[in-house]
């Protein structure tokens, strides 16, 4: 029988570590292990947060979910606190994804102005962050934000390759590429004014890809860092080759370089595999291995990674290798594999049996 949630113990909050004192609710790294999550995309706002889906995850998975993220698109101009009560009606931190687009999603990607990083810098959005401001403060448990994802890709509105690229002349420091620095100037912003309004229970993530697109000194991962003293956590996407039309590569040689580079850029701050996943291969042994190499090597080699939050939707794309399973049960040997890593006692969920 299960105990009681993760926010209504007192007693399990200080024993986990997750948090230290109600008055300090930033989300905190355990000292030995790491904690496990998953995002199952929630639709194609990625907002539909059930948690009866949380509880199957962890039927499926054999063990409890610690952290799971969801979307806010800007364009549906809505603040809610459904999707934050669904993952506390679980048990779930919540990762809340500040996503500034709007229609048409998931369509060829390029520079939208309603949504321009200059509009929030310049303080358009106020109003409506400030609702989420609120809305935060109204929840009161302990909440990740994370604004703007893979914004070193070349694949969402808010890119750097969107927003100025590697031009220096306009906007802020001639000696900085503007779409970085616009980026890391409209992430300060917000997360300035939801300290003025006095939200005291968010962790803030930044979430790169683990690869630049362009690959360009420009548009390397660290010029976009907002800086230590507004960022809590690192965060990386990184998941196996999508096409198969390209050769295929394993966990540790996508896994190695980024997280050898992430140690020494940010050696203050945890670290987390904020998306990471694998689809389905010609040969679905492929996969298998992905995961098993991700799930041992983060134990052994690479445990500055502290929360690890594995990708589980199918979905299918206009091509003909469309179909994108990251499920875990995609096949009978990912799941096991699965299953098998995270039975370890260092992958750590926030439920007991």
């Amino acid at each position: 029988m299960k105990v009681a949630f993760l926010f209504l113990s007192a007693s399990f909050l200080l024993n986990t570590g997750l948090y230290t004192q109600e008055r300090d609710k930033k989300i905190r790294p355990p000292e030995n292990g790491c904690y496990i999550g998953f995002f199952p995309g929630w639709g194609e706002l990625e907002d539909e947060v059930d948690a009866e889906e949380i509880r199957g995850f962890e039927a499926l998975s054999g063990k409890p979910v610690a952290i799971s993220p969801f979307s806010n698109f800007w364009g549906e101009e809505y603040v809610s606190l459904d999707q934050l009560n669904e993952m506390a009606k679980y048990g779930a931190v919540p990762i809340l994804r500040l996503m500034p687009w709007g229609e048409p999603y998931w369509e060829p990607y390029g520079f939208q102005p309603d949504y321009a990083l200059q509009k929030i810098i310049d303080g358009k959005f106020d109003g409506f962050l400030a609702r989420w401001a609120d809305a935060l403060i109204t929840f009161g448990r302990p909440v990740m934000v994370d604004f703007a994802v893979e914004m070193n890709g070349d694949w969402f509105p808010w890119s750097g390759t969107f927003q100025g690229g590697g031009k220096k002349d306009g906007f802020g420091d001639p000696s900085l590429a503007d779409g970085p620095e616009r980026y890391a100037a409209a992430y300060r912003h917000i997360i300035d004014l939801f300290r003025k309004k006095g939200v005291k229970n968010a962790t803030y993530l930044f979430h790169p890809n683990f690869e630049s697109y362009p690959d360009k000194p420009w548009n390397d991962l660290f010029q976009y860092y907002p800086g230590d003293d507004y960022i809590d956590w690192v965060g990386i996407s990184l998941y196996g080759e999508s096409e198969t039309k390209y050769d295929w590569y394993g966990f540790e040689e996508a896994m190695e370089p980024v997280y050898n580079r992430l140690v020494r850029l940010f050696p203050k701050k945890p670290l987390m595999l904020a998306e990471w996943g694998a689809r389905e291969w010609k040969d679905p042994s492929y996969k298998a291995r992905f995961y098993k190499d991700a799930l041992s090597l983060i134990e052994t080699r690479y445990t500055g990674t502290k929360i690890a939050i594995v990708y589980h939707e199918r979905w299918e794309e206009d091509r003909p290798d469309g179909i994108m399973d990251l499920r875990i049960d995609s096949s009978n040997d990912a799941l096991k594999v699965y299953k098998e890593g995270i039975k370890s006692d260092y992958f750590i969920g926030f439920i007991e049996q």
